[in-house]
């Protein structure tokens, strides 16, 4: 089991305001990484989650509302974090990327809506393209990629 609790309180005590100029920019960097990896994390447990069904086991009527519920979140960001859970298990090498924290959540959001089911079989074929892309793009450049790639997938 992942010790949650210690890896926070580490977080919660942390005082930026005593660190040197350059361990602040060091620190930025460093944790922007660690939040894509944490991202990652959860979006992977939140697969899990959904691919399970877990959350029929107290009584709520969707993967959607028992976000809302118990991770205190909105609708459409519900609905956007198991769209993007859906796509790391159906795209292994952008998850891979995600997992490792060398793409955002972002990325993987705009990148998700090209493994929706009508086109999922050539967005496993494009999964490659899409994480080594994603790599030097940043997410709106991404999404417009990705736009532009399910047009053409759907003519």
């Amino acid at each position: 089991m992942i010790d949650v609790e210690t890896m926070l309180a580490g977080v919660v005590a942390a005082e930026v305001s005593e660190l040197a100029d350059a361990e602040i920019v060091a620190l930025a960097a460093e944790l922007r990484r660690l939040v894509d990896a944490t991202d990652a994390l959860w979006i992977r447990a939140l697969a899990e989650f959904d691919r399970r069904e877990l959350w029929r086991a107290d009584g709520a009527r969707s993967a959607v509302a028992w976000l809302r519920r118990e991770c205190r979140l909105v609708h459409p960001t519900t609905a956007s974090a198991l769209l993007v859970a859906r796509a790391v298990r159906a795209l292994p090498a952008t998850g891979a990327a995600f997992r490792a924290g060398d793409i955002s959540f972002d990325h993987l959001r705009a990148i998700a809506p090209a493994a929706e089911p009508p086109r999922l079989e050539m967005a496993r074929q494009a999964d490659p393209i899409f994480a080594r892309a994603a790599l030097w793009m940043n997410p709106r450049q991404m999404s417009n990629v990705v736009r532009t790639w399910a047009q053409l997938a759907d003519e």
